[in-house]
């Protein structure tokens, strides 16, 4: 197509290879600006603007010699705006003004790459004479991982995950009979045609996707600029609230939900004094100890006061009741790290 070589291809090789930082800012987030008729025309279209787009968010990506934060962040956006713009796989075909065609959607191998280029970024601690600009990309990926949290979850139909929105912590319920019948229906002999590509598309989400999702939220939780805290609360708070759709595979979701005081919306997740306290007492989750202690460590050594006051005396206060407890197997985990 003459009109997708002359604005993708041309958008995607600016990324690639300017050397002038405020044309990778413009084209990258252009990217994200584009409609599903040219976004993916084809899986060969598609794969080459996730390819473009995950390289240059990687907090190693060099525009002309140097790192570029505004490039990175950008293409971070974009991303997430590409996935949601074409959306994941369900078989259907898209519908634009009155005419029927083709886009391509993302599959599991796709949606695994951009799940695992946003926690990437979730790694971003750049810094310049600015500051700590790799926050604006860990900004960007908590806002994109939460984003596609919603969409792999609404393609997948390996599990229920839409809940009654009354009550304070969904339980884990016992499918409808519709919903177990709609399970059966999707095994069955007339599915066998289906190629195994896209039986396994159905799952696009599973326990070790959202623990590393929860876990990398978490350590943002701990860390010490405001608004990278406030962004990761309120995050959590939305993921972990939500019921349709809700969340799978969350460990310990009642102690975590309660730990965290998630139902308070009052909650100001930029107060340190508040924050800290609340993100100790979810420590004690297993899955979650070392990313939170990782997050800690930063804001304990942070020029801060009121954030290194807060972060010390909440951590002090964790151990003091680990020794009285007896627990030194966790203390010594501290000086382990995560090559535990």
């Amino acid at each position: 197509m003459r009109l997708q070589q002359r604005v993708v291809d041309k958008y995607m090789s600016k990324v690639q290879t300017e050397d002038n930082p405020a044309a990778t800012r413009g084209f990258s987030l252009a990217l994200g600006h584009l409609p599903a008729k040219l976004l993916a025309p084809s899986f060969e279209v598609l794969d080459s603007v996730l390819t473009c787009l995950c390289n240059a968010s990687k907090k190693d990506c060099l525009i002309g010699g140097e790192g570029d934060a505004e490039t990175r962040r950008n293409s971070i956006t974009s991303l997430v705006s590409v996935c949601t713009t074409v959306g994941i796989y369900k078989g259907e075909l898209s519908v634009a003004d009155g005419v029927t065609f083709h886009t391509y959607r993302l599959r599991k191998t796709e949606t695994d790459r951009v799940f695992a280029s946003l926690l990437a970024a979730m790694e971003d601690y750049n810094f310049d004479r600015r500051g700590d600009v790799g926050s604006w990309s860990r900004i960007a990926a908590m806002d994109g991982l939460e984003a596609l949290i919603k969409l792999a979850i609404k393609a997948s139909s390996n599990f229920p995950h839409t809940f009654g929105k009354d009550s304070k912590y969904p339980p884990v319920v016992v499918p409808s009979l519709k919903e177990r019948l709609d399970f059966l229906m999707d095994r069955s002999p007339i599915n066998d045609q289906l190629s195994s590509r896209e039986k396994d598309d159905k799952a696009y989400i599973d326990e070790h996707l959202c623990c590393s999702i929860l876990s990398a939220l978490l350590k943002q939780l701990g860390e010490k600029l405001d608004t990278v805290r406030c962004k990761a609360g309120e995050c959590l708070q939305r993921i972990l609230t939500d019921v349709s759709p809700r969340l799978p595979f969350v460990p310990n979701r009642c102690m975590l939900a309660e730990t965290l005081n998630i139902q308070e919306s009052t909650t100001n997740w930029s107060d340190p004094s508040q924050t800290f306290p609340l993100l100790l007492r979810a420590i004690n989750i297993e899955e979650f100890l070392e990313p939170i202690l990782n997050g800690l460590v930063i804001s304990v050594g942070g020029l801060t006061e009121s954030v290194s006051k807060s972060s010390i005396a909440s951590l002090f206060e964790w151990i003091r009741a680990l020794r009285a407890a007896n627990a030194t197997s966790r203390i010594l985990r501290m000086g382990e790290g995560e090559n535990k």
